[in-house]
């Protein structure tokens, strides 16, 4: 851990590294928040800008954030009413002053080498954006399952269009990235919904010319239960499918090319959130919410079945749904 006099001190060598903002959304993961910051302290890269945001958490966490932040200068906190995970993310960006930004979610963790990594191959590529290697670690009532590892450690530079259909076909999210500062000079994450990553991210990407991955592991991803991505269906999941509708939106409108893959998501989108809308308890909202999604999936049906993305599951399915 550094004090404010080894800061003063670094060797010339640390002097050349560019300054990089981590900006880490705290809220209800005192379990497993001190493995989370004692990744990143660890870190090889050492011009670290390290922005906590207690978003209101009811537990400890903001007590933890608070004895960090004594045993080391690079870190500040920002302690504020819960208003979720977009706005916390937003007010770090705005707190940041680091030539180069990136996301960790604080129930996750790093390498010790993520950032020399990343810092080093989007130099060396003259990139915008380097994406680490993520890897997805189950945890079972604290017992911690991890893959094989199947990284090949050689570096690949893509263009943004590339990347950009990959995620319309997959999936992407903001954290275990490096992006330059300047994509986040006018970009804000979208707030009062969930799953708001795949928009920003689009977003991100399409202000970049090249984007490095660096195929090594740099990312650890924890699955626990009662997270967000892991809890059940709920109305609020239907932001999914809201979300790629926005996606599609600006993709007709600035990369017309890959429209096919957006129509893809949002199917794909539409027809999970109808599904799981079906086993909800019944309610007033879910009613008009289950019309609301039916009338669109006859709408889009008939491009549904010629799109040349959209599995043989996806169309069988949007042909029963009658």
């Amino acid at each position: 851990m550094e004090t404010k006099a080894e800061i003063k001190t670094k060797t010339k060598n640390e002097m050349k590294e560019e300054k990089i903002s981590i900006i880490i959304p705290v809220y209800k993961v005192e379990a497993y928040l001190p493995k989370c910051l004692d990744s990143v302290l660890q870190q090889t890269y050492r011009n670290l800008e390290i922005i906590l945001i207690d978003d209101g958490s009811p537990d400890g966490c903001g007590k933890i954030c608070d004895e960090y932040s004594k045993k080391d200068a690079r870190i500040s906190v920002i302690h504020k009413e819960n208003t979720g995970v977009a706005r916390a993310r937003n007010d770090g960006i705005e707190a940041a002053t680091g030539a180069y930004i990136s996301f960790i979610d604080s129930d996750d963790w790093i390498s010790p080498r993520a950032y020399e990594w990343m810092y080093k191959y989007i130099k060396k590529y003259k990139a915008d954006c380097a994406v680490g290697g993520c890897v997805t670690v189950k945890d079972q009532n604290g017992k911690l399952k991890f893959p094989k590892n199947t990284f090949s450690y050689k570096a690949t530079c893509e263009t943004s269009e590339g990347v950009i259909k990959n995620l319309l076909l997959n999936a992407s999210a903001m954290w275990n990235r490096l992006f330059r500062r300047e994509i986040f000079e006018t970009l804000r994450f979208p707030q009062g919904r969930i799953n708001d990553d795949e928009v920003t991210v689009l977003h991100a990407y399409a202000q970049c010319k090249k984007i490095v991955f660096v195929n090594r592991p740099t990312y650890f991803y924890r699955i626990r239960e009662n997270s967000i991505t892991t809890s059940c269906f709920s109305i609020r999941n239907v932001d999914y499918y809201y979300n790629s509708l926005d996606n599609e939106q600006f993709i007709r409108e600035q990369l017309p090319q890959l429209q096919l893959c957006a129509e893809f998501k949002v199917v794909k989108s539409l027809l999970y959130c109808y599904v799981n809308l079906r086993k909800l308890s019944d309610s007033g909202e879910k009613r008009k919410l289950k019309k609301e999604l039916k009338r669109e999936i006859q709408k889009k049906r008939k491009a549904a079945l010629k799109n040349p993305y959209l599995g043989i599951e996806y169309k069988l399915l949007i042909c029963l749904l009658r």
